[in-house]
Formats: structure tokens, sequence, C-alpha cells
């Protein structure tokens, strides 16, 4: 039933399909570390993996197993010179983080 307040509109049909990758893009950066890592590749443009490490007070293992999340959703770019691998973000991904990390 209606409500006889309610202005009746022609909204137009929404395809929610068209939000499937940004969903998966917000579940991979709603977490606490995955965030600090975010945050330190703003202001660093790009950090070796071992960095972290002391940057966020964590082992490595931790730290690396977010980066990949990160890297396989396409987050993140990264760059392997000899034994280590540095991280940085992906430039399309920059402005969300962005307002992400403002609020």
């Amino acid at each position: 039933m209606v409500s006889k307040s309610c202005r009746i509109k022609n909204v137009e049909p929404v395809d929610i399909k068209k939000f499937e990758d940004l969903e998966e893009v917000l579940k991979i950066l709603s977490n606490k570390t995955r965030l600090s890592i975010l945050s330190v590749l703003m202001k660093y443009d790009e950090v070796c993996a071992c960095e972290l490490e002391s940057a966020l007070q964590m082992q490595q293992s931790t730290i690396t197993s977010h980066l990949l999340r990160l890297y396989r959703a396409g987050v993140l770019k990264r760059r392997e010179e000899w034994k280590f691998t540095y991280y940085s973000l992906q430039e399309k991904f920059i402005p969300l983080i962005k307002c992400i990390l403002k609020f």
C-alpha cells in the first residue's frame, strides 16, 4: 500500500550487477590492517613489504598476507627487485582511498 503522503516518482531501474566490482573492493578495504597499509602507501607512494613490518609493528607474514589480498583485488601494484617486493597504489583507486581515509 502506498502512503498518501508519498509522491510517486518515475525512478529508473538500477542495474545492481554494475556494483559487484566495487562491492568486492570495499570488502577488501574494510580491514584495519589493510587500511593502515593504504595509509602508509598514500604517504610514501611505494614501500617494501619489510618496511611495513616496523611501521605497523606486525610480523612480516601477516603484512604479506594483507598485501597479497590487496594486490589480488587489483588495488596495489608490485615491483620485484632482487629479493625485495615493493608495493604501490593503482592510480584508479587513489581517489576512493583518499575519501575512505579522510572518514
